[in-house]
């Protein structure tokens, strides 16, 4: 459901324009023409701004984006943009991982009603959300399709080399002795902020989490919101990383994990078939390690923790959108493919790894954690629990 707010255009104009004059002291003029929304988003206000600047009689017209934090239609417990800012800065300036340069950040609410940012826009094409069947990566042959899939992955191993020093304020202390036992920690408080009701596969999601937790537990810079639909390509090339609501220090097998459900929801989950050129889970994982030049550690454990976060988060953005009077199809869209069971019915398939097991000369090697060589009755446990979710779901449609 994208963000719909309300706003005198008018009002709008006056009000940006004037705080860009306050930015800019040496322009003779700045025209502001009507801002547009982007399309897409649902956790914060995201506007075209396009000002035509003359500055020592030579006007310019320049390409921005403005991001409004969210107030009203909250999915997020903390939607800082302050914080997002910050981090994508340190990111940018770090000069590993693309992302647009940050120019302004505007913590008084009263301009335009909350704190917003401006960065500059980046030319190029977003994917769309289920860009296995619609967009951008459907739109293109196979070999096009690989080389920003590849171009993807690389971008965000190079987001996980940035220097722990550059974003040391994402650390919170108080909440666990390692940045992912911090990240767990935030989760159950979104988890009692959101007032997401009971039910059994959360709960025995969360419990399959505590006994299987990793015994080494990194900390390190993590997106947040990794996949494809959060990136610009041009040229094949991935131009810019997006959306970094949920940056933490939960460790790159945090944005890993994420990027697996993710992509499994988009294909096994909503019945679409994997389009050539893109890799599956197996392949993903080799392709980051590749990049990142190290193996990838416990992704039983970080594609369950990215399932039992989407899933959560799910649950605070459709309970929003009834208590707004609208409806959300469970799957995100309108057609029938699209009304899969909810998120955390993909609890309880188990991690990706363990279903390719067996599925030929993809499979690979899977990398138990502690505990994951009883866990078979946990699985066939949380296979009971997909078929209590899947009727719960079709009861709610």
């Amino acid at each position: 459901m994208p963000i719909a707010v309300r706003r005198d255009p008018a009002a709008l104009l006056e009000n940006i324009t004037r705080w860009l004059g306050d930015r800019l002291p040496g322009a003779d003029r700045i025209d502001v023409p009507p801002l547009s929304a982007a399309e897409g988003g649902s956790s914060s206000e995201t506007l075209f701004l396009n000002p035509r600047i003359t500055e020592g009689g030579v006007t310019r017209e320049e390409r921005w984006v403005l991001r409004v934090q969210a107030t009203g239609y909250q999915v997020y417990q903390d939607p800082s943009v302050e914080r997002q800012y910050r981090v994508m800065d340190a990111v940018d300036r770090a000069g590993r991982a693309p992302l647009p340069r940050m120019l302004w950040l505007e913590t008084d609410p009263t301009v335009l009603g909350a704190p917003f940012f401006v960065m500059d826009r980046v030319d190029g094409d977003v994917p769309h959300e289920r860009y296995h069947s619609r967009g951008l990566f459907a739109e293109v042959g196979p070999a096009d399709r690989e080389a920003m899939w590849l171009s993807g992955i690389e971008a965000m191993a190079a987001v996980h080399a940035t220097d722990l020093d550059r974003v040391a304020f994402l650390a919170r202390p108080e909440l666990g002795p390692t940045g992912l036992d911090q990240e767990i920690t935030a989760w159950d408080n979104y988890l009692r902020w959101a007032k997401v009701a009971e039910h059994p596969v959360l709960t025995r999601a969360r419990a399959w989490l505590d006994d299987h937790l990793p015994a080494e537990r990194p900390t390190g810079l993590a997106w947040g919101d990794s996949r494809l639909g959060n990136m610009i390509f041009r040229d094949n090339k991935c131009v810019a990383v997006l959306d970094w609501e949920t940056a933490s220090l939960g460790g790159a097998e945090t944005d890993l994990g994420w990027w697996l459900y993710f992509d499994w929801w988009v294909t096994e989950g909503t019945g679409v078939s994997r389009l050539d050129g893109i890799g599956d889970g197996p392949a993903t994982v080799a392709a980051w390690e590749r990049f990142a030049g190290r193996p990838a550690q416990a992704m039983e454990w970080h594609e369950m923790f990215g399932t039992y976060r989407f899933a959560i988060i799910s649950e605070r953005a459709i309970a929003l959108t009834a208590a707004a009077g609208g409806t959300m199809p469970v799957g995100g869209g309108d057609s029938p493919r699209d009304r899969a069971p909810a998120p955390a019915a993909r609890l309880s398939r188990g991690p990706a790894r363990q279903r390719d097991q067996g599925a030929g000369d993809r499979a690979r090697p899977v990398r138990r954690a502690a505990g994951d060589d009883e866990d078979a009755g946990g699985r066939a446990m949380l296979l009971e629990v997909q078929v209590a979710q899947a009727v719960r779901v079709r009861g709610r449609r």
